[in-house]
């Protein structure tokens, strides 16, 4: 079984009302130890004007009427070890309401980095069979939020540092396919009340359970897959203009189901192109619309590159 050292998938950061984890930020692919893939993406979120509001769908958005997003992202891996990878995720996102001003914020506009995230990715097995591997997945992830606001309806991020904790599995057969099954559960920690909406207290953000499941082929001249994301905040959160709800967004519950599929073309052996479609199945307090995605990959192996 060939391993695909120089294989990067893009990973878009589509934050929709309050934070969405990114896709794919937790793979079953390792880097070998050395090589280091940066991939700068671009990712457009289509103009949407129906939201959930608790679990009901309605339209136009709540104030804006109408919202757009527009994402760069700076994504990385790094293989510390053959069994260990490190990825750096840093997206920017400009987010723009058509309507009238937000009424907490007053802001029409927001633009910042959202969460940096940091993670290191273990392999704690791996299992060889007639017709192909199996590799145990594990990673442990933090989130530092930018200086953005977070309370509002355009607020790009819900504020709050988080530990992400990931265990799953990786199945790659010797034809190509393979299938990917992770889960995890957010440790979410407290955002400011910058504009005194709270009283001056901070924001509890709810905790919550992530699953990513794929299906896809991965060979030498590309790489597809199909990919559905869930997340499932706790029940201590509330519904935006339900029980508790007085402005204070970062509390709020924030689920949704997505179904996508990306794509890798690899052009050198050290520059390769993807692109990626994701569309929101269901959800909570989140915003109804779907994103385009597109990146450029270059791959480095410093092991290589020490030893010359």
């Amino acid at each position: 079984m060939k391993t695909r050292k120089t294989l990067l998938i893009f990973s878009g950061v589509l934050m929709i009302g309050s934070i969405v984890h990114a896709q794919g930020l937790v793979d079953g692919y390792f880097s070998s130890k050395g090589n280091l893939a940066i991939t700068a993406s671009y990712t457009k979120v289509g103009a949407y004007d129906e939201f959930y509001v608790g679990k009901e769908k309605t339209g136009p958005v709540p104030v804006h009427n109408e919202i757009s997003q527009d994402i760069f992202g700076i994504y990385a891996k790094y293989g510390l070890l053959d069994d260990v990878t490190l990825v750096l995720n840093a997206p920017y996102i400009t987010t723009k309401g058509y309507g009238d001003p937000d009424p907490v914020n007053g802001e029409t506009r927001q633009s910042d980095f959202q969460d940096i995230s940091l993670t290191a990715k273990y392999r704690p097995f791996s299992v060889d069979f007639t017709g192909g591997r199996i590799d145990g997945v594990s990673a442990l992830g933090i989130a530092i939020p930018g200086g953005y606001e977070p309370n509002g309806i355009l607020s790009i991020g819900n504020g709050a540092f988080t530990t992400d904790l990931h265990i799953g599995g990786h199945l790659q057969l010797n034809g190509g396919f393979f299938s990917t099954l992770i889960a995890g559960y957010s440790f979410r920690g407290k955002a400011n009340d910058n504009l005194a909406t709270n009283g001056g207290a901070d924001f509890d953000v709810p905790n919550a359970f992530l699953a990513v499941g794929k299906l896809g082929y991965a060979a030498s001249k590309f790489y597809v897959e199909l990919w559905m994301d869930y997340q499932a905040s706790s029940s201590d959160g509330v519904d935006i203009m339900g029980p508790g709800f007085a402005g204070n967004f970062p509390e709020t519950r924030v689920d949704y189901m997505r179904l996508g599929i990306s794509g890798y073309i690899p052009i050198t052996a050290g520059i390769g192109l993807s692109a990626g479609y994701g569309t929101l199945l269901d959800g909570r307090n989140i915003g109804d619309s779907g994103y385009f995605s597109t990146g450029v990959t270059f791959s480095f192996d410093t092991a290589s590159a020490s030893v010359n």
